[in-house]
């Protein structure tokens, strides 16, 4: 169990690195281990128009399928302003700001610890 956790971080830690590689912002991983049982962290990332948003998207689910990681669900097309990558150990969500501040998932998931930048910077 202990080498599934460790990849789960490393994970995450690579799809905020993979995220940041497309010029996202405001990247925010969340821990949710010891509040949900949907997943072990969440990501949530930005991008300034939905072009950028899918290529984020496009980026992190492409550069995870070389490594045979694929995401049990997906929402968002072209044009949408969210995309939502869920690879069930860990969810991405790539939103533009305006529905971001507007859901405001960061509050949605307040009890979440916040994983430091420096972390996987």
């Amino acid at each position: 169990m202990i080498q599934k956790k460790t990849k789960t971080k490393e994970l995450i830690f690579k799809v905020a690195r993979l995220a940041e590689d497309k010029k996202a912002v405001d990247t925010e991983i969340l821990d949710l281990k010891n509040i949900a049982d949907i997943a072990d962290y969440v990501l949530i990332t930005s991008g300034q128009t939905p072009p950028q948003l899918k290529a984020i998207a496009r980026h992190i689910e492409e550069s995870l399928s070389l490594e045979g990681i694929e995401p049990s669900h997906k929402e968002g097309t072209y044009g949408d302003k969210w995309f939502l990558l869920d690879y069930l150990d860990f969810v991405v969500h790539i939103i533009d700001h305006e529905a971001r501040e507007f859901y405001n998932l960061e509050e949605l998931w307040s009890r979440a610890l916040f994983v430091p930048n420096s972390e996987w910077t």
